[in-house]
């Protein structure tokens, strides 16, 4: 399996080192083209020394925090492998997860889910709000939108994503989805932190996401639009993709 791995961290020096040597030996045990692409989105904790130390990771930095969606946009847009991963840089993922996922066509993707979240109060509201958005007004029925997923190369040139907030996963599934691509769910274990801070529910974040919420329904409904004009106006998205798979 040809797969591009993407490291996406900020300030992540106490995990990184850690999830970069775990990458390295997972794209080892895969195919000769492997590669493993890590994000450093403007890190000042000695994340950047730490990551350019290793030979076998192609290290882009940002040079001043840009956000997750960010990161996550510059390593797909990076990425050459036909099948490609992102991955936190804070090691609450074990990465040999990975190894049940077997090669697969245009029409599925995986995506991994939490049945475990040992979240606060905080956190835990912004989940739910997360999930209402993304079911009653995306229509995108996942378990958890915000882990890890396994796309392939041709899917992410496909949708096309817009967004550079955090939302952009959810951009990503929902297109694919409005194109009858449907995800291949597996549970996963979410680790506790063993250093650094979390950043998904600070308020920078939460603050770009919140800008970008109206902008995802466009953006989706606009696409949803374009595969049924391409699909013939057939409600039925499976149609017009039978030459891909």
């Amino acid at each position: 399996m040809d797969l591009s791995i993407i490291i996406f961290c900020y300030n992540e020096c106490g995990s990184i080192a850690r999830v970069a040597e775990a990458a390295v030996q997972l794209a080892g045990q895969m195919s000769g083209t492997s590669e493993v692409i890590a994000v450093d989105d403007g890190s000042d904790d000695g994340t950047a020394e730490i990551l350019s130390a290793y030979p076998n990771v192609r290290y882009i930095r940002h040079a001043h925090n840009m956000g997750i969606g960010a990161a996550l946009r510059t390593g797909y847009a990076a990425a050459g492998c036909e099948y490609v991963c992102a991955v936190p840089g804070d090691g609450q993922f074990d990465l040999t997860e990975l190894r049940q996922v077997t090669p697969f066509g245009f029409d599925t993707f995986y995506a991994l889910y939490r049945p475990q979240i040992d979240y606060g109060p905080y956190r835990a509201l912004l989940t739910r709000v997360n999930k209402f958005f993304n079911r009653h007004l995306l229509g995108l029925d996942m378990k958890d939108v915000n882990w890890i997923k396994v796309y392939r190369r041709d899917q992410l040139d496909f949708v096309r994503p817009e967004l550079r907030s955090s939302i952009v996963e959810s951009e990503i599934c929902s297109k694919l989805q409005k194109a009858g691509i449907r995800p291949v769910e597996l549970p996963s274990v979410y680790y506790s932190r063993t250093s650094g801070v979390a950043k998904g529910g600070s308020w920078k974040t939460l603050r770009k996401a919140i800008s970008e919420m109206w902008t995802l329904y466009a953006v989706t409904e606009r696409f949803a639009r374009s595969i049924k004009i391409k699909n013939g106006g057939n409600d039925q998205p499976m149609a017009w993709m039978k030459e891909k798979i």
